[in-house]
């Protein structure tokens, strides 16, 4: 017979395979290029003190173990320690070891699917590229898009490690302390790191315990031990430890089960049911009723089947990837389930949740292909392979169409953070709503942190020095503006509303952000204000027929009390957050300031 040369041969079918399973993750990485901002915000603040305390060699093992919120952050702050010297505090680079942190979770998900479902090496990376659109999900996106946040993907690094060292060949000891030694680092990272020690201890017991007669001789190494590190690291890690002031009380939530019911599904569901829907809510709640389910359905099936060892030692490591999903849904609850249940939506929250679902789409097929040979009469194959396909098939449908929804909050929180770096940029000139921006009740902390990076280059570009735009109007015109000042408008109190849209030419995003300035005595425009940035211009984009100035508009209200007298020049500028330089956007209107009175003489 003929060889039929469109076949096409294994490798090539591997490679295929292989290429699409890292396609979320390069996604993902692209996306984190293009919108991440090198501004530290929040709580990066706090990481400052580390750099301050190095160089001037006061810092102490009590600094690195400080409480941070709930968390004692000690293994991050030496990996924030480190980066900050190499990059000179180039908070991208936080974004790029969360990223590799990911990726590091991703290969350890291939290969515990390689040594508990096995199949062809196809196989293993089609299910590969469906855990991927999870572990590289887009929904995360604050986790993705703030440097901090390398401390929620430790805990989980360090879990599924931990999970597959206990299916390898090293001797039991061995296992034991690597273990003790990832569970430890997970504590004291964040919060919900403590949970390795009640995850893997399972794993480390039960995946080779091939007769139950055989749990007496491992009882003193797989428990003892690991009950004596996990107390000294409780005993450790809660000394001296004070409840944030501005967290609830977990014991308050106790007084509405249903409220903590509630959240509880609304995290479980999160990864799921997070899109543009006003019933978003709703969404996650009913999504995360079916995850547990049918999380629980398959649990139910393997605890029948408890002395079945193949099947133990296949599901043990997914029911415990599951069950950290589900512990952390339900400390979460009862610790944040005051603040509102519509916060268990949180895209932070979605790094946790996410894990339950790769437990299920595993579980699913070791346990769906356990079913078929224990109750063959009753279960067909084909119809299996049908409800597993359909499954997933939905979920990754649900998952894409969030991620259009994922892409535009990216963008927002982009846009938020630039503008939010131009008010930090001019923190020593702006007013008004910039220290509402930056930190009301930490604004003078930010200031004084924010001068002293500058001063030993940790904070790139550093402080703009001036309130003379003259002296930093991009000369050269290295970058294009397109837009206007459109109008400035009374709207009594002697305060005008200023409006208008630009974006830069070469990016065709909206322009970092808009600076209001007017004159001195000397007639140079001074900076007055940073303008809200992100308003809709459906007109626009109607008018010039391009998407891309749907975010492009902007306003600000100026309060006059600051103009001197006289007629006084208002021009609307763009700042380049990268370069610190200005750049004039077209519109002047001409403002007369006599005595108390204000009036506009002149526009455009």
């Amino acid at each position: 017979m003929q060889k039929n040369h469109y076949e096409l041969s294994p490798k090539l079918i591997a490679g295929i395979s292989l290429c699409l399973a890292i396609i979320p993750a390069i996604v993902l990485g692209v996306l984190i290029f293009k919108y991440s901002v090198n501004v530290p915000i929040q709580d990066q603040w706090q990481i400052s003190d580390i750099f301050e305390k190095f160089y001037q060699r006061t810092l102490s093992f009590s600094d690195l173990m400080a409480q941070h919120n709930e968390s004692r952050k000690f293994f991050p702050r030496l990996i924030f320690l480190a980066l900050a010297f190499i990059t000179k505090w180039n908070i991208r680079y936080e974004m790029l070891v969360t990223f590799l942190l990911a990726c590091i979770v991703s290969i350890n998900i291939y290969l515990l699917n390689k040594l508990t479902i096995g199949g062809s090496h196809i196989k293993g990376l089609i299910i590969a590229f469906i855990s991927n659109i999870f572990i590289f999900s887009a929904v995360q996106y604050e986790n993705w898009l703030w440097g901090i946040q390398i401390v929620v993907f430790i805990p989980i690094v360090c879990i599924t490690s931990c999970i597959l060292i206990a299916y390898s060949r090293l001797k039991n000891r061995t296992k034991v302390f690597i273990c003790m030694v990832l569970s430890t680092i997970s504590t004291f990272s964040y919060a919900n790191g403590l949970l390795a020690w009640v995850i893997v201890l399972p794993v480390l017991a039960l995946v080779q315990l091939k007769f139950w007669s055989d749990i007496r001789k491992n009882i003193i190494l797989y428990v003892l031990f690991w009950i004596i590190g996990f107390i000294a690291n409780v005993a450790f890690y809660f000394h001296d430890y004070k409840k944030p002031l501005s967290h609830p009380n977990p014991l308050e939530s106790i007084q509405y089960p249903y409220r903590i019911f509630q959240y509880f599904l609304a995290f479980l569901g999160g990864s799921l049911g997070v899109n543009s829907s006003i019933q978003a809510i709703n969404n996650a709640i009913i999504f995360g009723l079916l995850i547990l389910i049918i999380f629980i359905g398959f649990c139910y099936y393997i605890i029948w089947h408890i002395k079945d060892y193949e099947l133990r030692y296949k599901t043990i490591s997914w029911i415990m990837l599951g069950l950290y999903t589900v512990i952390s849904a339900l400390v979460t609850s009862f610790g944040r389930v005051t603040f509102g249940v519509e916060q268990a939506l949180s895209s932070r929250y979605t790094t946790f949740s996410t894990y339950i679902i790769i437990s299920i789409i595993h579980l699913m097929i070791i346990v769906g292909e356990d079913a078929i040979k224990k109750y063959s009469f009753l279960i067909n194959r084909n119809l299996f392979s049908k409800i597993i396909c359909w499954f997933i098939g939905i979920i990754t449908v649900i998952q894409v169409h969030n991620f259009t929804y994922s892409i535009d909050k990216m963008r927002l929180w982009n846009q938020n953070v630039l503008k939010y770096k131009g008010c930090l940029l001019l923190i020593d000139f702006t007013h008004d709503n910039c220290k509402n921006l930056i930190d009301p009740y930490y604004f003078e902390y930010i200031k004084k942190q924010a001068h002293y990076l500058t001063e030993v280059g940790f904070l790139e570009p550093g402080l703009i020095a001036t309130n003379r735009i003259t002296d930093l109007i991009d000369m050269s015109n290295s970058r294009q503006v397109e837009g206007t000042f459109e109008k400035l408008e009374f709207i009594g109190d002697n305060n005008f509303l200023a409006t208008g849209w630009a974006i830069f030419t070469d990016t065709n995003l909206p322009v970092d952000a808009i600076i209001l300035s007017y004159d001195n005595l000397q007639g140079e425009p001074i900076v007055s204000a940073v303008a809200d940035m992100t308003m809709t211009r459906s007109n626009l984009v109607k008018e010039l027929k391009s998407q891309k100035y749907l975010r492009s508009g902007w306003q600000k209200i100026l309060y006059t009390h600051r103009f001197p007298q006289g007629n006084i020049n208002v021009k609307a500028w763009a700042l380049d957050t990268n370069t610190t330089k200005f750049y004039q956007i077209p519109g002047v209107y001409i403002v007369n300031k006599n005595g108390q009175n204000i009036s506009i003489l002149l526009g455009n």
